[in-house]
């Protein structure tokens, strides 16, 4: 690899360091636009379609817009449906379930765990109003500090509010204009590495693709069989649990590991120590081996190219920088970054320095 090559190489990094450096600086302002861009990278091969079908552009995306909301709002209502029913009859047994928290539940904790627990409200009302009379006023600190973030987090939710308001007026923009955009972006590359950027493109758009729409495409099959699963053996909130388990796969293992709790929770407080808990495992266990066999490697492959250890790496760093947002960008970005960083192992392999030491590890032996 000749000096060229290295600065060449060099710049590249330092341009994306500082892009990304730039992008975590402004992220609570450029969070909308970038929503926007996502949206318009996966819809504008639909208009693309659209448009072949000798539409105007713009009719063609406010023809999208209402077969989405259509189809959003005919899904999201059945959904919003099932689960008002499913609460509705779980607020009617929820007397049943607190008594048998305590007549069965409390007894065990306390034979187990050898301590007193209150067994009436009364009880539990009594001890809470004693505790809180005995507090000492310097361990009330983290409450104030907390309330103090709390405000902060509300002021931050009606910032997110209105930012998701201003998404779809970028979509419709970022839409109309993608390929414009695009010609744009496309000259601003010089012509000797505008082949490389575009075989480089081309090979990221491969994976984010498959990966985006294969994710979507799995969560929703997993929320189904979840809550397929869990009606069989009879768990109330059934379909709740299942479809917030299946929409959190979007985040690797978070969708799995809450639906796990929670189905085990609802399968104690409903049925005890029954079989019904073993049953809700193995409904999670099942539709997750089904999903890591077949389901995945059918619908992405191994496209994304990333471990499972690098996975979880990638999410705690995207919710250490970005919060839930980062995890839901962290598997994409981390694949993304892999292709750069196996080019950049393969020209290594290639350089001066690695056939050096090669020829010099051949003298040796």
């Amino acid at each position: 690899m000749d000096s060229k090559s290295n600065w060449r190489m060099a710049a590249i990094v330092v341009i994306a360091a500082f892009l990304i450096l730039l992008t975590y600086i402004l992220r609570s302002v450029l969070l909308p636009v970038l929503i926007a861009l996502l949206f318009a990278y996966l819809l504008d091969p639909v208009i693309d379609r659209l448009e072949r079908w000798r539409l105007n552009r713009s009719l063609a995306i406010l023809i999208l817009a209402v077969v989405v909301l259509i189809v959003v709002g005919t899904l999201g209502g059945f959904l919003a449906l099932q689960a008002q029913q499913e609460m509705v009859a779980f607020y009617k047994k929820l007397p049943d379930y607190l008594n048998r928290i305590q007549t069965d539940f409390v007894p065990w904790v306390e034979t187990t765990l050898n301590i007193t627990l209150p067994h009436t409200m009364e009880e539990f009302a009594g001890e809470l109003r004693t505790n809180l009379l005995n507090i000492d006023p310097a361990s009330l600190r983290p409450v104030t500090t907390f309330a103090s973030k709390l405000s902060s987090s509300t002021l931050a939710l009606i910032s997110s509010i209105l930012g998701l308001i201003i998404i779809p007026v970028f979509l419709f923009y970022f839409l109309r204009d993608w390929d414009k955009i695009m010609t744009q972006v496309l000259a601003l590359i010089p012509l000797k590495q505008r082949d490389y950027v575009l075989t480089k493109a081309a090979k990221i758009d491969e994976i984010v693709g498959a990966f985006i729409r294969g994710q979507l495409t799995v969560a929703i099959t997993l929320g189904i069989l979840y809550s397929s699963g869990l009606v069989i053996i009879g768990l109330d909130l059934a379909v709740v649990i299942g479809m917030l388990a299946g929409i959190g796969f979007i985040i690797p293992y978070l969708g799995t590991v809450l639906g796990i709790i929670a189905a085990t929770v609802m399968a104690l407080v409903q049925f005890g120590i029954a079989w019904q808990v073993l049953g809700a495992w193995a409904v999670f266990g099942v539709v997750q081996l089904f999903e890591g066999t077949i389901l995945t490697p059918k619908i992405m492959g191994e496209k994304v190219g990333l471990s499972p250890v690098a996975v979880i790496f990638s999410l705690m760093v995207g919710a250490k920088l970005m919060g839930v947002v980062g995890m839901l960008i962290a598997v994409p970005a981390a694949a993304v970054l892999n292709v750069f960083i196996n080019e950049a192992l393969a020209r290594y392999r290639q350089s001066d320095l690695m056939k050096e030491r090669e020829l010099n590890s051949d003298k040796t032996e």
